[in-house]
């Protein structure tokens, strides 16, 4: 089911916020589906649309009477339409939950990052677009209504992003001209929900393949330039995660890593943590190292501050390297409160005999 009057309004109604039966009114068919996106303002209505506006009168007048009736009159005369009956539900202004519909739209398109509190704010973040692991498109939502904003100001944090980028309107219409070309120069690729998503019972649904939709930001993010620059020593799925890898140490600069089955060898350059300045190892590739002597998981020293303070620095520094190379943004290594544990498999096994008993703390090497 299409979703036609439902972004039309949205480009209509002020501040996305009008009585409910006009909202009823103008959603038709699509208002069951939709009502579940709409939340109360706390306020009630002091007028009521009119189906011709036309004279002083209009639009008709919210009366509240002692008997608790409440009527529409129209001030026109002759009158230009009837006066209406209604009730308190008739007259509760309702406004559009962005957060709810920025949800919504975030699962439709199967949105990566999705903030825990995705804010009411008019442009509003609501996750990535990932295409590999270390590759994404951040997305955007903005509701701009019928008088939408022709300052450039909102949208300069989105435009300062590097890359491509992705914003979400209602319609087609909802952008100004002038705000569209400066967008359009800063990369960022407008995408009208109504040319996007169709009604499955109460959600949302992408019309094409997800794929398809984000076809212009995905070639960006596909040019060979781009990926040669990017530091990936494996470009590896979107959905990768650090727990599916395996870290084999075979020789003292030779890690084996296996993911999905796949197997490749990797040594201290490849990785970023080889010093350009003497052509050694950097520590960091020291202390990934010490984690597979340690079978992934390396105490926290917690009586020597300044032990402490090193280990934590070490950790970072591996933590961000791994990242850097991998492209998986959760942090491969977390604490148990005792230690260090790596999510990743990791050993040593095939290091020659007598690397297994050296001693854990002397794991800190010169760059």
């Amino acid at each position: 089911m299409t979703t036609t009057m439902f972004w039309k309004t949205l480009d209509e109604l002020v501040e996305a916020a009008t009585d409910r039966r006009e909202w009823q009114s103008r959603l038709g068919d699509e208002w069951d589906q939709l009502s579940s996106l709409l939340t109360s303002s706390g306020l009630l209505a002091t007028s009521i649309a009119c189906p011709s506006p036309a004279g002083d009168g209009c639009p008709r007048r919210v009366v509240r009477h002692d008997d608790g009736s409440i009527r529409a009159i129209c001030g026109d005369r002759p009158k230009a339409c009837r006066d209406l009956n209604l009730s308190r539900d008739d007259v509760r202004v309702m406004r559009l939950d962005r957060g709810k519909l920025a949800s919504v739209v975030a699962r439709a398109f199967e949105l990566a990052n999705v903030p825990r509190r995705l804010e009411q704010a008019d442009v509003t973040n609501i996750g990535t677009h990932d295409l590999f692991a270390g590759r994404s498109v951040p997305v955007f939502l903005w509701v701009p209504g019928p008088r939408p904003c022709e300052d450039i100001q909102p949208f300069m944090r989105i435009m300062a992003l590097p890359g491509p980028k992705v914003l979400f309107v209602p319609t087609a219409r909802s952008v100004p001209e002038l705000i569209a070309g400066q967008l359009d120069r800063a990369h960022v690729t407008t995408l009208a929900l109504e040319d996007c998503v169709s009604l499955s019972g109460r959600n949302f649904e992408p019309v094409q393949p997800i794929e398809t939709i984000f076809e212009v930001v995905r070639a960006e993010l596909q040019k060979p330039s781009d990926i040669a620059t990017s530091n990936l020593a494996w470009v590896l799925p979107a959905d990768a995660s650090w727990s599916e890898m395996t870290f084999r140490f075979i020789a003292d600069e030779v890690v084996n890593i296996t993911f999905r089955g796949e197997t490749r060898r990797f040594e201290p350059d490849q990785l970023g943590m080889k010093s350009a300045k003497n052509g050694k190892p950097k520590a960091v590739w020291t202390y990934l190292k010490a984690f597979a002597l340690a079978g992934g998981r390396l105490p926290l020293h917690r009586d020597d501050p300044r032990e402490t303070s090193k280990h934590q620095k070490q950790k970072q520094s591996l933590s961000k390297s791994l990242r850097d190379a991998f492209g998986i943004s959760d942090d491969p290594i977390q604490s148990d409160g005792e230690a260090y544990v790596s999510v990743f498999v990791i050993s040593a096994e095939d290091l020659q005999q007598g690397k297994q008993g050296q001693h854990q703390r002397n794991f800190v090497e010169p760059r």
